[in-house]
């Protein structure tokens, strides 16, 4: 907590994990949480999980009364599920952190919501470094995709719903800031990591996934981007249109 000494008063600060059939790896991520010194709200909003993530969830709810579980009786996306945690707190910073996460540890969370704290950046993107070879090279591939994120809340009032419908959140969040001029900061999250989604998921069902993912993040940037480019883009949504 040495870093956060600037501060009278330590800020108000909620984690927000959006969530689907992780049962296999979000207790992982809920105990990195649970050691963290800085969260005062942790919710986990399961969209519409078949498997047993609720239970996983409610289980480390009932022994920290920071954590809360909200249900989506069906899947709506990952960014309305973000939305909705969002709804639920008044927390003015936020860490946002996906639930398939591998050796996350509170420092990882420490290092993300500190340069927003210290107000050196308004978000902070976290980027996997020294855990796997291949989600390494995607994360700093396409940086602007993360799902490890510190920031001020009110950047998510620029956020068009539309464009972060679906897997379209983070760019559609990354386009907001950009065109709000909100200062980004990069945090190397060491030894973090995720199964790749072919892998995670289940070879073909993974590479469908995969597919329909990237499809909905070009979708997010069109529309997100569209008041900038407007002709490209009307053309683009029309063609891209689910």
């Amino acid at each position: 907590m040495s870093s956060l000494n600037n501060h009278h008063h330590k800020p108000f600060i909620a984690a927000i994990l959006p969530t689907f059939n992780e049962e296999r790896n979000i207790a992982g991520v809920l105990e990195a949480l649970r050691l963290s010194e800085i969260l005062d709200e942790i919710i986990i909003v399961d969209d519409g999980s078949v498997d047993n993530t609720v239970e996983v969830a409610r289980k480390f709810a009932a022994s920290d009364p920071r954590m809360r579980v909200i249900r989506h009786e069906r899947n709506k996306g990952k960014g309305q599920a973000i939305f909705t945690g969002w709804a639920a707190t008044t927390a003015p910073y936020l860490l946002l952190l996906d639930t398939d996460l591998h050796a996350l540890t509170p420092d990882h969370v420490l290092a993300l919501m500190t340069p927003v704290l210290n107000r050196d950046a308004d978000m902070t993107l976290g980027l996997f470094w020294g855990g796997h070879i291949i989600t390494d090279l995607s994360s700093w591939a396409m940086p602007f995709l993360t799902g490890q994120r510190g920031l001020r809340a009110e950047i998510l009032k620029h956020i068009s719903p539309e464009a972060a419908s679906g897997y379209g959140f983070e760019v559609a969040l990354t386009v907001a800031a950009s065109q709000q001029n909100f200062h980004k900061h990069i945090v190397p999250l060491k030894g973090v990591w995720h199964p790749p989604s072919e892998f995670h998921r289940g070879g073909l069902n993974g590479f469908i996934w995969r597919f329909r993912m990237y499809g909905q993040i070009i979708r997010g940037w069109v529309i997100a981007t569209r008041q900038r480019h407007p002709k490209v883009n009307s053309f683009l949504s029309t063609i891209l249109k689910p």
